[in-house]
């Protein structure tokens, strides 16, 4: 046999050496499904995290949604019922002027407005000389007596059905305040379990991690207000009111502007305004009366003045009012101070008003922010758990189960759930700027709150992390 010859290997040789090979094979193959279900595990972990993440953020959205709407709610009613207090402030307006008009109708005979012996004619009171015309025509009582009666009827019970909606709208904001946070806690775990319907079950922690809805520098966001506490509703509801120049002032006059010296001084006043007294009663007076200057002697030793005569033509007066509160600094438009005697005869009964309402506003801390400092805002702050058993990976909830050694590998995370945290905000700011160029404070009279994500405060994260849970 040659050097270069092949040597023939005994048989028993040959199957030694396909022996090694298998061994080599099945250990590749081990390591192969091993890497395989590493890779399965960790993609099916990446994908629960991002899943659940994706779910925190709906979640703590979807809360913040309700937070704003909830305040907006109360802004929409606050509005309603402040309307409701400007319809009450007309109705004792109109009130008030149909009655004034009837007796202005009853008093304006002696001044013979439409004979050549007209007073206002002679006193030379060029505006008040048509309407003094007017109302001594024939008809003229009855057709004012008719208006007076229906325009009574329709302003009482403008002011009842004001009074019924105004305690719908009370109670319903009480309703909103009492049920909100159970409300919440129901919408969020209905939000997650929509995001894993199908896929198992996921857990909204009962207590979120920061809700500065509920605690806000102290105390909640939002607290109502009543009695003495009523001012900021007070002067919306006036300011609301007076924007109606009817409301807020019924005032003319015609004068001759004639020196008192020559004996025939006059002016014709008609005065009228109304007024939201203390918290408790909308209150409107109407008067019309002539005035006429002349001279007075006092005696020897005393110089003649130069003194006003009124005489009360038309006056009335209409309340809606819950007590008897003290109006002796209401002046009704001047009408007491520039027609005192009308004012006096002015009287009626009361209609039934139960005050101004109880409402819901931001609380004290909250109103105290001031246009040069930041607007308050609402952090909420929530942490999802999904449970291990739930993970669709090997040793969870998906289909693919090793056995045997490969059992050793599991894909459970570090900690025996996976948690995600999310944070979102609440926040007012108008839609667009205001014309003035001013800064519009936060507060529940405008429903301007709205709604963002925000990244979670390093402080909630430690916070969750000390809660347990693979983020």
């Amino acid at each position: 046999m040659t050097p270069l010859q092949a040597v023939r290997l005994p048989p028993f040789a040959q199957r030694r050496q396909q022996g090694q090979a298998l061994i080599y094979g099945i250990v590749v193959l081990m390591g192969g499904l091993a890497a395989l279900l590493f890779v399965f595990n960790t993609g099916q972990l990446t994908a629960e995290k991002t899943k659940l993440v994706n779910t925190a953020d709906a979640v703590a959205y979807s809360a913040a949604v309700m937070q704003a709407r909830a305040l907006n709610f109360d802004a929409y009613t606050n509005r309603a019922l402040m309307a409701n207090e400007v319809m009450i402030a007309q109705a004792v307006s109109i009130a008030a002027w149909s009655a004034h008009v009837v007796k202005h109708t009853e008093n304006v005979t002696p001044l013979n407005c439409r004979s050549y012996y007209s007073v206002p004619a002679a006193l030379l009171l060029i505006d008040y000389i048509p309407v003094c015309y007017l109302l001594s025509l024939p008809t003229a009582r009855n057709t004012a007596q008719a208006v007076d009666q229906v325009a009574q009827q329709a302003a009482q019970a403008s002011v009842l059905a004001s009074e019924a909606a105004k305690a719908v709208l009370q109670g319903a904001q009480a309703n909103m305040a009492a049920t909100i946070l159970p409300a919440r806690k129901t919408l969020m775990q209905q939000v997650a379990d929509a995001n894993y319907a199908g896929d198992g079950s996921v857990h909204v922690d009962s207590m979120p991690i920061t809700d500065t809805f509920t605690q806000f520098e102290g105390s909640s966001f939002i607290r109502a207000y009543a009695g003495a506490e009523r001012g900021r509703f007070k002067q919306a509801a006036l300011a609301a009111a007076q924007r109606d120049a009817f409301v807020r002032q019924r005032s003319w006059t015609s004068a001759n502007h004639l020196p008192c010296l020559l004996g025939n001084k006059a002016e014709f006043r008609r005065r009228g305004g109304t007024e939201l007294v203390d918290f408790d009663e909308w209150k409107a007076m109407d008067t019309a009366s002539l005035h006429h200057w002349s001279w007075h002697t006092h005696g020897l030793f005393r110089l003649p003045t130069c003194d006003d005569d009124e005489m009360p033509l038309g006056y009335g007066t209409q309340a809606a009012a819950h007590g008897t509160p003290d109006d002796s600094g209401a002046a009704y438009g001047q009408s007491r101070p520039g027609n005192p005697r009308a004012s006096a005869l002015a009287s009626s009964s009361d209609w039934h008003y139960s005050g101004l309402p109880t409402f819901y506003d931001i609380a004290v801390p909250a109103l105290a922010y001031a246009s040069t400092d930041p607007q308050p805002r609402l952090t909420f702050a929530i942490r999802l758990t999904r449970a291990k058993d739930q993970l669709r990976t090997s040793d969870g909830s998906s289909g693919i189960k090793p056995g045997g050694r490969l059992a050793l590998i599991d894909g459970k995370p570090a900690h025996a759930v996976l948690a995600a945290v999310s944070s979102a905000q609440v926040y007012f700011e108008r839609p667009s700027g205001r014309d003035d160029g001013m800064t519009e404070l936060a507060s529940l009279f405008n429903p301007y709150w709205q709604v963002r994500l925000v990244p979670t405060s390093a402080a909630d994260l430690a916070a969750a992390t000390a809660m347990g849970g693979a983020r």
